[in-house]
């Protein structure tokens, strides 16, 4: 299975646009809305994990384009966290993978460069 093309948003916090700037020439379309507060029409306990993953979420990543994806994850998540014993492992991979879309993974969010490793260099002194 082909991996999933990363949004220009993700190529440009990694420095991929800089690397080969002839892959991003053309400006992809943007919303420019963010994500915005969840739809009425989820129950409770998923609301309340839809803005858990919000404010969980790195600023500026997450847009109105996401809320599908979002509504998924929250969904999910909801009811891994109501009932663990019969989530299916199916689910659990479908989960991780909605979570790892929206950048809410550590792999992820070390992807989009936010994160250094601990300890640094130990040449860093020569």
């Amino acid at each position: 299975m082909a991996r999933h093309k990363q949004p220009r948003e993700l190529a440009e916090l990694k420095g991929a646009t800089k690397k080969d700037p002839q892959r991003y020439k053309k400006a992809p379309p943007s919303t420019g809305k963010a994500l915005g507060k969840p739809p009425a029409h989820l129950p409770d306990d998923v609301i309340e994990v839809w803005k858990e993953l919000d404010k969980c979420s790195l600023p500026g990543v997450l847009t109105s384009a996401d809320r599908f994806v979002m509504e998924v994850a929250a969904s999910l998540l909801a009811e891994f966290r109501a009932n663990r014993a019969d989530f299916k492992a199916a689910k659990y991979s479908h989960l991780i993978g909605c979570l790892a879309r929206l950048g809410l993974t550590p792999a992820d969010r070390q992807k989009l460069g936010t994160e250094k490793p601990q300890g640094g260099n130990p040449f860093d002194e020569f």
